[in-house]
């Protein structure tokens, strides 16, 4: 099983043979035609636009982020300097992961991309990713549709098909319930302790800057981050009644998530909580 690629001079499929049908595929050739800010943006790109901007940053040192992250304030230039610069710091691994509202209006043009621009409008999150290679996020889904547009390096998606018994996720009334056991603790799966999950499924997806990939609704996927300089911007909307109640169980899961995450947060995009510091 693969997955197609679209050129935008196809995009009038998009609907019937790929959204409503939950079904992957990645859109090649956007960023060729030039019309389009958001394939400009870059690590530097945004210097000049959120400067000395303090922003919540995720730590690693294994490069390794399942659901724990240390999350760390930190100016937007310091971040850019640890993560590219001459400062480049090769014990910890740094990824900015933050809501496009840190972004002065006139920078996301997103909306105007033909046939994307009416779903891009839907969205209820939109995100933007930054970071060198070298960071993977273990296998997890999301409660929404999700177009992702690799903007610089290069993303591998490993994508499995929708369902809940041969995930082994984590317990549904949870924070984690998104997130697979399988590949809980790293890249190398315990196929002993987790017989139901099934390797074959994989749908791997190679995705070049300039590629958006349409990542369905409650498909499962595991993401690897390659390259110096890794960017990518995303749209979450939610789905259609009709596929949250194909998928009755992981709509279940992520409603219980977004409503705790409100409960606590306030927000449902807020960032995640600052590691704490030690006291005198």
């Amino acid at each position: 099983m693969g997955c197609d690629i679209l050129k935008p001079s196809e995009l009038n499929r998009f609907r019937a043979d790929y959204y409503d049908r939950n079904k992957p595929v990645v859109i090649r050739g956007l960023a060729e035609l030039g019309k389009y800010n958001v394939f400009n943006w870059s690590a530097e790109y945004f210097k000049p636009v959120l400067g000395r901007k303090p922003v919540p940053v995720i730590e690693t040192e294994t490069g390794w982020l399942s659901y724990e992250r240390d999350v760390t304030p930190m100016p937007y230039e310091d971040f850019a300097e640890r993560s590219f610069g001459q400062g480049r710091k090769r014990d910890v691994l740094y990824y900015f992961k933050n809501s496009t509202k840190v972004l002065p209006p006139g920078h996301d043009d997103s909306e105007s991309i033909e046939v994307l621009g009416e779903y891009v409008k839907k969205s209820v999150m939109r995100n933007l990713w930054i970071s060198p290679g070298g960071i993977t996020v273990g296998l997890h889904y999301d409660h929404a549709e999700n177009f992702n547009f690799q903007l610089r390096g290069e993303k591998t998606f490993t994508l499995y098909p929708p369902g809940v018994r041969p995930y082994y996720p984590m317990p549904m009334f949870s924070q984690t319930a998104h997130i697979s056991r399988v590949y809980r603790d790293g890249p190398n799966p315990d196929l002993a302790k987790y017989p139901r999950f099934d390797p074959s499924k994989a749908v791997p997806i190679e995705l070049r800057a300039g590629d958006v990939l349409y990542l369905p609704a409650y498909w499962w996927h595991q993401v690897s981050s390659y390259g110096e300089e890794n960017v990518n911007l995303n749209f979450w909307w939610f789905a259609p009644a009709w596929k949250q109640l194909r998928w009755w169980n992981q709509a279940l899961r992520g409603y219980y998530q977004l409503a705790s995450r409100y409960v606590q947060q306030g927000a449902l995009t807020a960032a995640p909580r600052p590691k704490p510091t030690a006291r005198a």
